[in-house]
């Protein structure tokens, strides 16, 4: 099962699934709709939503006609995705939100940059230096004073990005020893959204399609639909990947938070 930086995909034998970025994060948007009221702050909440809804939009061009990896066979992965040409997408999805809500920008920047905290390589660190430049001037354009408001909303902006990667890269119904790694502990940094300070965690139900919390941020119990392609390996072979993905058939996993 693998974790792609321009497209979410799961494998089994015979194909792959594909999950387009942008609709992980309308999905990860839609989860913000059903939280508790009393962890999310009223002000700049539609600035929050806009954000979450669109934090991935910079993948809307490359996740129309993804490309294979020749070396591996398999559509490219975060781990071998060109770095360079990674960082403009960052780079261009930040500056389109900021044509529409330059508060939303500064959340996405500040998502975004948090991948570079520890960076090492030069675009790395040359990426993180310009968003910290570009948050500074958002900030002093909005007459933003202090982050501590920001930084909440960025947790739950993570939460929410995390939860719906949660979703999209584990088979539904699947056994919590089976899960992919990054999440089967729980999410980082959710203390708040428990109610006894812990970090939240998920599992399959009775191998269904239905999702329960150790403690639920949410309101209440709530589906969402999960638009997928599943294409053949075959098919990839005598098509190509850009076109058998073109031409495949969205279908919808539906799932139900609890």
């Amino acid at each position: 099962m693998l974790a792609f930086d321009k497209m979410i995909v799961r494998e089994d034998k015979d194909s792959f699934i594909f999950i387009t970025q942008h609709d992980h994060a309308y999905i990860s948007g839609e989860f913000l709709s059903h939280f508790k009221k009393e962890f999310v702050p009223i002000d700049h909440y539609e600035s929050l939503k806009f954000a979450i809804h669109q934090h991935d939009r910079a993948w809307i061009i490359p996740d129309a006609n993804p490309i294979m990896n020749d070396a591996t066979k398999k559509p490219f992965t975060f781990l071998d995705y060109p770095e360079r040409m990674k960082l403009h997408f960052y780079k261009l999805g930040i500056d389109q939100i900021d044509l529409a809500n330059s508060y939303a920008a500064i959340l996405c920047s500040m998502h975004y940059a948090s991948f570079y905290t520890n960076a090492h390589d030069e675009l790395g660190k040359q990426f993180l230096e310009r968003e910290k430049i570009r948050q500074k001037h958002l900030m002093n354009k909005l007459k933003i004073t202090q982050d501590i408001l920001l930084m909440y909303q960025l947790t739950i902006l993570q939460f929410c990005d995390n939860l719906s990667l949660y979703v999209c890269l584990n088979k539904p119904g699947i056994a919590k020893q089976d899960e992919i790694k990054l999440f089967k502990k729980g999410f980082p940094n959710t203390q708040s959204f428990h109610k006894m300070g812990l970090n939240v965690n998920a599992a399959y139900h009775d191998n269904h399609n239905i999702l329960k919390f150790n403690s639920s941020p949410f309101e209440g119990p709530f589906e969402i639909r999960l638009p997928i392609k599943r294409i053949s390996k075959k098919l990839i072979k005598v098509k190509g990947l850009a076109e058998a993905f073109d031409t495949a058939p969205i279908a919808y996993n539906t799932i139900k938070l609890c």
